[in-house]
């Protein structure tokens, strides 16, 4: 009979492969995933032998990233072929004797020889995880939405990938990586500008968006002929002599406002179009900003890594409570398109508690970097 330890592995492997298999969407061959996590473990300790890698206590690779390693490189190499190759595959010792000896060799590289970043904060940290709980929730409000319309499931994506961003962004803040969170927190920006135009600035706008995208894919296109007509025939009738100025901001035109104020107010670019007609042009010096350290530059090597991190905190707070203001318009605009109608109704008060937990995470990190 196996010992308890024994019995909690299996249950572990089991849950583990169930779990890779939500994730993925795709049903691997737990008898094959077994027999490879055995030989896998043997041959790993052999590899850190072979190094000399003497661990230390809790440094060990976990069950969980065993499987891990393995389902992901079978699913890498079989993942494109018929059932009946895969098969065939998986019972060919040279690929089980190359996928063990891969493995085990990704593991104690990557698991024990890597440099350890020391990070500003965690993933487990209060900042973070409330960052993590405004972000889920709205994900799991925005997937409840189905439907024909068109606006409604295109604004919906959009939405979802702000919030998919933000978790991108909080990840590598916890992972030590705050300048790279800088640079992705100004790629956010930009998204939030689209979404704030987008559901104020006219009903049909979304539709003109849509339409102007066509322009960014002309390369190859079938239609591209027509396209290329009618992007000439736009900057003729809109006065605009730079067809890449058009391409990236040109649906601007649309909306009300612009157009009489085009060369005056506004112009077709980031700064002094997007951002202006979003009502964001104080946030302009951040972006500015984070906009200097896309290049190597003396910014990236003699700033501080934490103030990059207290950066990224506050702008990306600032930004998350903007595109939450949307979502609740448009939560409460299509809440009957709904599958959870009554978590609709929730969502402004539930969501607005995550936003207060990190107004106060804030203020504990303001206090943090007073002096510093």
């Amino acid at each position: 009979m196996p010992n308890i330890i024994d019995q909690m592995e299996v249950h572990i492997f089991a849950a583990q492969l169930a779990r890779l298999s939500r994730l993925t969407g795709r049903t691997a061959n737990a008898d094959f995933i077994r027999e490879m996590y055995e030989r896998v473990k043997d041959r790993y300790v052999e590899e850190l032998q072979n190094r000399k890698i003497r661990l230390r206590t809790l440094d060990g690779a976990r069950l969980d990233e065993i499987v891990s390693y393995i389902y992901y490189y079978h699913l890498f190499h079989t993942s494109h072929l018929p059932e009946e190759l895969i098969q065939k595959l998986e019972a060919d010792e040279k690929y089980r004797e190359m996928l063990v000896r891969d493995v085990a060799v990704y593991i104690v590289i990557n698991e024990h020889l890597n440099v350890e970043k020391i990070s500003n904060t965690s993933e487990y940290s209060p900042e973070i995880a409330a960052y993590n709980m405004a972000c889920s929730y709205s994900l799991y409000i925005l997937g409840s939405f189905k439907g024909p319309d068109r606006r409604m499931n295109g604004i919906n994506n959009l939405f979802k990938k702000a919030m998919v961003t933000i978790k991108s962004v909080i990840h590598l803040l916890a992972a030590g990586n705050s300048c790279d969170a800088v640079i992705l927190w100004r790629h956010l920006h930009e998204l939030e500008c689209v979404l704030i135009v987008l559901c104020t600035k006219g009903e049909d706008l979304f539709f003109r968006y849509i339409k102007h995208m066509e322009y960014f894919d002309m390369e190859g296109n079938p239609r591209a002929e027509e396209l290329q007509q009618r992007l000439s025939e736009e900057c003729k009738a809109f006065g605009v002599k730079e067809r890449n100025a058009f391409i990236n901001y040109g649906w601007l035109e649309y909306v009300e406002g612009f157009r009489e104020g085009f060369g005056k107010e506004y112009r077709l670019n980031f700064k002094d179009g997007l951002q202006k007609i979003a009502g964001l042009s104080e946030r302009h010096a951040a972006y500015a900003s984070a906009s200097k350290i896309l290049h190597p530059s003396a910014w990236v090597v003699t700033i501080r890594d934490d103030k990059f991190y207290k950066f990224t905190v506050f702008e990306l707070f600032r930004s998350l409570v903007n595109i939450v203001t949307q979502i609740k318009g448009y939560v409460a605009r299509y809440r009957d398109s709904s599958e959870k109608p009554a978590e609709c109704d929730n969502f402004p008060r539930t969501v607005d508690g995550y936003l207060n937990m990190i107004a106060r995470n804030n203020k504990i990190i303001a206090a943090k970097y007073l002096h510093k």
